[in-house]
């Protein structure tokens, strides 16, 4: 049975830059893409035709098990990209609280959550979203008396065993050239999307970011985790990964600056919304 690749998306990592990418890379019907409440009821149960020509799963889910991968009961080949949790956590607070069409958008606005609120709520849609999110999604775990060093080692155990590959978004490129190899990608280049806009994030001091940190250490540890293994995969790749990493960077470069031109061209100058329109 052919293994299905799937995309772990854990919010706020550049998830949709990649996804533009890997679309570009897979043909519409041999994606299943999981992110709306729609999304969830629709593919909560799959026709085998569907399932049959399925060859990329996206989106904000869990697999069904880790050991072994698995999701609809087929085998999975899983990666994911992790992001340094303060800089994560602060960005899915903005980001959620400013486009409307997030399932989180009216909650927050409506009762005035401020970012402490977000971090420490019991509040059944956040009592996990600020409190090592990522260290309980990559265990598949959400039990809030299960034992955090459990659920860290059991990550860790995850990130090394289960995925094959662990991408980091702040080194994206060495992280989608790295994935190219893995499941053969062939088209790479991209523009930067669903990113906030300069000034976007205000009102959210070093005290927020204190407690921030205080409550999210097994992510903290779990992203320095992470990051090792991803510089080990670096150094596996050789001297020859820098050159092309290098003649990536300088071609898509060129990409960026004609897309931007033409995104101007079409939309004009931006003013106002928090996020790029290209989101």
């Amino acid at each position: 049975m052919d293994e299905i690749i799937f995309f772990l998306h854990l919010p706020r990592t550049a998830g949709t830059t990649l996804n533009a990418v890997l679309h570009e890379n897979f043909p519409p019907e041999a994606i299943l893409t999981v992110y709306s409440r729609e999304d969830y009821q629709r593919c909560r149960m799959l026709d085998a035709e569907v399932l049959e020509r399925t060859r990329l799963i996206e989106g904000h889910l869990n697999p069904e098990s880790f050991e072994p991968p698995r999701l609809y009961g087929r085998p999975l080949r899983m990666f994911t990209l992790l992001r340094a949790p303060l800089e994560r956590l602060v960005s899915e607070y903005v980001f959620q609280k400013s486009w409307p069409s997030n399932h989180l958008y009216a909650y927050l606005n409506e009762n005035h959550i401020s970012f402490q609120e977000y971090l420490t709520s019991d509040a059944p849609l956040l009592k996990f979203r600020g409190k090592n999110f990522v260290s309980h999604c990559l265990a598949g775990v959400f039990a809030q008396d299960r034992d955090m060093d459990e659920v860290l080692a059991l990550a860790k155990k995850h990130l090394k065993e289960c995925f094959c590959l662990v991408g980091i978004q702040e080194r994206f490129d060495e992280s989608l050239l790295l994935l190219s190899e893995e499941i053969g990608l062939h088209r790479l280049y991209y523009e930067r999307r669903n990113m906030l806009r300069p000034g976007a994030i205000s009102g959210i001091d070093d005290r927020d970011r204190a407690l921030a940190a205080e409550l999210n250490s097994a992510d903290m540890e779990l992203y320095a985790y992470a990051c090792e293994l991803f510089e080990q995969r670096v150094e596996e790749a050789g001297p020859a990964f820098a050159a092309r990493l290098r003649e990536f960077r300088f071609l898509n470069g060129k990409y960026q600056k004609m897309c931007a031109l033409v995104d101007k061209s079409l939309l004009g100058e931006a003013t106002g919304p928090i996020l790029k329109p290209k989101a």
